[in-house]
């Protein structure tokens, strides 16, 4: 299970980042989280779009391990935290700060996906 633990607001999208941790005892897979603010609940679709951030990459991340959300850009890569655990550092690749007036981030999950299914059609009367 992943959980925001720290956000780093700034007046520069290279200061700017989320850090989640795999809270599990598991390897967990990135893909398929979002992260977002509480614009997510609001009517604007435009807000939310610009306020999204979904992880699309099957990355498993060890437990105990850090994802570093950087709003600037930069080639996603591996690295080390201060206290030793690995870290996965993704860029989102943002011109301007996201977080800067967000009152929570936060992390959601797609719980399940239901493949597409083509509806059988009504049969048809002879009349």
């Amino acid at each position: 299970m992943f959980r925001v633990v720290g956000v780093e607001t700034g007046d520069h999208p290279r200061r700017e980042f989320v850090v989640i941790r795999n809270q599990s005892l598991r390897y967990e897979n990135l893909r398929g989280w979002a992260v977002t603010d509480e614009s997510y609940f609001t009517a604007d679709p435009r807000m939310v779009a610009e306020r999204l951030y979904i992880f699309r990459e099957e990355i498993m991340i060890e437990p105990g391990s850090y994802v570093a959300l950087c709003t600037g850009s930069g080639a996603n890569h591996w690295a080390r935290a201060g206290d030793g655990r690995s870290v996965y550092v993704v860029y989102w690749g943002r011109e301007r700060p996201v977080w800067r007036d967000s009152q929570r981030v936060m992390l959601i999950q797609v719980a399940h996906i239901a493949p597409s299914t083509i509806m059988p059609q009504p049969a048809q009367t002879r009349g």
